[in-house]
């Protein structure tokens, strides 16, 4: 999310050590990124030497994207052809864990080094809110296993650091197999974990809500906030002015903002599929102040609709909708460019405009 507070989960030193071997590594010759010569479809490969190296992903289009194997000075005595692909599992994994990210296979296998590589194997965060994504599980709480071939397992890794601001966890090591960041359910901690009846086993009848087990599907909130230094979006079971629930990503137009609805909500969480819910929203009017427009309550308006109030009015009409994009992720469009319709900044004892819109989802 633009202005997000970047967070750095680290040994300390660790950012000093890890600057002071990049400098190292690419000052050699053979710091590069390589390329899939003589490689297999994916995969990314350099010669590294005695100089050290490293090999990355760079292509954000990857779902390895930011993988990563750092080879310090002294680390190999001859040049050798080092490569990180992304694979599949090569077995379930152990006590109940979950995926956090893809596999990356680390290459050559069995290759020796006499000093250890730090290697950085991303995690799902698509929207920057520090939640892995689907999980529930905050990315303070993720741990690093290999699978070891020989032995048939995965295996734990001591967890070297986290690269919050790119989404990679690291690791120190001197082999090289299968990776992957892995989270544990029991970690998983929902953004209605407190509202009665969520604690309950889920039922997915048609029309059941996405919120606890009584008779009223209560309503979420959006909340989209300008701050002194940044603009918030929140979603939360109540308008707010801090950030107490989870973060929204507000696209570059201003125009709309998606979350991870699987990692808000316990039952989306347990049905595993935001797809599955039928999603709904409208403005707050009486918490949405903006510059040229008004709230319009008719949201069925075709697109080619949008800001035309009618009427010779001289402010223009607004309208949401709100839309599973995947398994995870749901939007929510507002039409206009917030960026340039709330003007002031909001601050705790409510100067300032903002925008608000509530929603809620039943399961088809």
């Amino acid at each position: 999310m633009k202005g997000r507070r970047m967070k750095e989960i680290m040994q300390p030193g660790f950012a000093v050590r890890l600057a002071a071997l990049l400098v190292l590594l690419c000052a050699g010759a053979a710091c590069s990124a390589g390329s899939t010569d003589g490689e297999g479809p994916g995969t990314h490969a350099a010669v590294i030497g005695p100089q050290g190296g490293v090999v990355e992903v760079t292509d954000p289009a990857s779902g390895i994207y930011g993988a990563r194997i750092s080879v310090p000075p002294g680390a190999l005595e001859n040049g050798q052809s080092i490569s990180l692909s992304a694979t599949s599992l090569p077995a379930g994994l152990p006590n109940g864990y979950l995926a956090g990210g893809r596999c990356v296979d680390f290459q050559p296998d069995g290759i020796s080094f006499h000093r250890a590589v730090l290697l950085s194997i991303p995690y799902y965060d698509s929207n920057g809110d520090g939640i892995i994504d689907g999980r529930a599980v905050r990315e303070d709480n993720i741990g690093v296993l290999y699978y070891n071939s020989t032995a048939g397992r995965w295996e734990e890794m001591p967890l070297h650091g986290v690269d919050a601001e790119n989404n990679l966890a690291m690791v120190e090591t001197g082999h090289f197999s299968t990776y992957l960041v892995r989270v544990d359910p029991a970690d998983a901690r929902t953004l209605d974990s407190g509202l009665p009846g969520a604690g309950a086993e889920p039922a997915f009848e048609p029309g059941e809500c996405y919120l606890g087990n009584d008779q009223v599907c209560h309503y979420s909130h959006l909340t989209v906030l300008r701050r002194e230094t940044e603009w918030t979006a929140v979603v939360d079971r109540n308008l707010t002015y801090v950030e107490s629930g989870n973060i929204a990503t507000i696209s570059s137009d201003g125009t709309s903002a998606i979350f991870d609805a699987v990692s808000a909500f316990s039952k989306v969480l347990a049905s595993g599929d935001a797809t599955q819910w039928i999603w709904e929203c409208e403005f707050v009017g009486e918490h949405t102040f903006l510059n040229d427009y008004e709230v319009r309550e008719d949201d069925s308006l075709s697109l080619s609709d949008a800001g035309d109030a009618g009427g010779g009015t001289d402010t223009e009409g607004i309208f949401c909708r709100i839309e599973a994009l995947d398994e995870n992720m749901v939007s929510i469009t507002w039409h206009i460019n917030v960026f340039e319709q709330v003007l002031y900044q909001t601050t705790p004892q409510g100067n300032g405009h903002c925008l608000a819109i509530r929603f809620r989802a039943t399961h088809q």
